[in-house]
């Protein structure tokens, strides 16, 4: 089984999207510091990550820190907001 799954980011604040590689075993608050550090870079700084929080990119959703990728039911392709 492949360890990763890659999901699509979208950022609001800088109207963007971005594919990223996510671990699979990962729980929602290591995501969020891995998410906010890729688009900080893939942006050149445009986003800068204050007060973030991931979201369900259908239902705008706040997933709960301690919510694991399982229980976010994010498979390949699935879609995240990064507010």
């Amino acid at each position: 089984m492949v360890n990763n799954l890659l999901v699509e980011v979208y950022v609001p604040a800088i109207s963007t999207s971005y594919d990223v590689l996510i671990p699979r075993n990962a729980r929602a608050y290591e995501l969020l510091q891995l998410i906010s550090s890729i688009i900080k870079r893939l942006s050149g700084s445009l986003f800068s990550p204050n007060n973030t929080a991931l979201c369900d990119g259908k239902t705008g959703r706040i997933y709960n820190n301690n919510m694991t990728v399982e229980d976010m039911n994010l498979k390949n392709g699935s879609r995240m907001m990064l507010m």
